[in-house]
């Protein structure tokens, strides 16, 4: 198989295992509490949850961006680069990334006014967060919130795509320096706060790789027995050592080896064909799961599960792990039936990432 569609396939398929990797990170809270050095049953459920979701959870958001970095320029031959390139590219992204920005956006603004009006009705107690959330503006909406949380993510990928032609200009007049400087970005972001801060470095690198058509899958092949140690060694010293000064140099060294061992093992997945066409049909849903699963779906089904499993141990442990399934399972319903219900007004809503085939 030639390199160009090996790949194609491996970064397609690596993308559904990434948004389940997403939905793990998100079901857990906010806030990260320091570890103990004990072996009770709190102590080893708090271990295990922050592990997954706070470490080897967190390379999905590394690796979209990277991936969004390597597509952008993949295909650009050198004699092609020019103001007329980048501006039909800048127009492809309009459609893929601002028009669902918005449009996810502005949904959830009015199923905040729909819900809290219905909830009032009814009679029951409705949460003054989200309200408080929408009386906060377009400002908050779209740039400082986004009121969809996790599509900061595309506000920061719309951001660094207009920066395309730095990148390009870097990458290819001086690609040992862009390097180095990608470097000092990514060592900076763990110390500097600022999500934008961890796109540029991200994007730039898959920006490199796209420009000097790297063999992505053969590097990280030639390190997968390394990589993979260290993946499981810095993520366990990262999660041990939150609130120590040691805590970020841990989590610097994590991100490469566990992406590298990421990609490794979805490379290898791939090679069972059930397994491979699976996966690539699963990917048309992605962008769907990633818009829609913070508006309410998340919170309703965490809420159910404490409802009807309460707070102790062994419930805390299946809530954990039955949350992000149900809520995957629950947006894969809504898709396949807005898919053929409405299947245009999906295609609009996640950027034109729909298949064609009927579902």
């Amino acid at each position: 198989m030639a390199l160009n569609t090996r790949q194609s396939e491996l970064i397609e398929a690596m993308r559904f295992p990434l948004i389940v990797l997403v939905l793990f990170e998100h079901s857990v809270g906010a806030d990260l509490a320091p570890m103990r050095w004990s072996l009770d049953g709190p102590n080893i459920f708090h271990f295990t949850t922050e592990l997954i979701s706070r470490h080897f959870c967190s390379i999905a958001i590394c690796w979209f961006f990277v991936l969004s970095g390597f597509l952008f320029f993949r295909n650009l031959r050198e004699e092609e680069a020019g103001r007329d390139w980048f501006v039909d590219k800048w127009k492809r992204r309009a459609r893929t990334l601002l028009v669902p920005f918005l449009f996810w956006n502005l949904f959830y603004v009015l199923a905040i006014l729909l819900v809290t009006w219905l909830f009032r009705t009814l009679g029951v107690a409705a949460s003054t967060d989200m309200m408080d959330s929408v009386a906060r503006g377009p400002l908050f909406w779209f740039v400082t919130g986004p009121v969809d949380y996790p599509l900061w993510y595309l506000r920061d990928l719309i951001a660094v795509t207009l920066l395309a032609p730095l990148f390009y200009l870097a990458c290819r007049k001086a690609p040992r320096v862009s390097l180095l400087l990608l470097t000092a970005l990514y060592i900076a972001s763990f110390f500097v706060k600022g999500t934008l801060l961890l796109a540029i470095p991200f994007f730039g690198i898959g920006a490199w790789m796209g420009i000097h058509h790297t063999d992505i899958p053969g590097i990280c092949r030639k390190v997968r027995y390394p990589a993979a140690i260290l993946t499981v060694v810095l993520a366990v010293l990262a999660t041990c050592m939150y609130g120590h000064a040691s805590h970020q140099l841990f989590r610097l060294l994590f991100f490469p080896m566990g992406m590298i061992t990421f990609l490794n093992v979805c490379n290898r997945l791939i090679r069972r064909p059930r397994t491979k066409d699976l996966l690539l049909r699963l990917s048309e849903t992605v962008f769907f799961i990633y818009a829609a699963h913070e508006i309410y779906i998340l919170g309703w089904v965490k809420g159910l599960f404490l409802r009807l499993c309460g707070a102790q141990l062994p419930a805390r442990w299946l809530t954990y792990f039955a949350v992000p399934v149900v809520v995957l399972l629950i947006c894969l319903v809504l898709f396949c039936l807005l898919k053929k219900l409405t299947p245009r007004t999906l295609a609009f809503a996640c950027g034109g990432r729909i298949q064609n085939k009927k579902a």
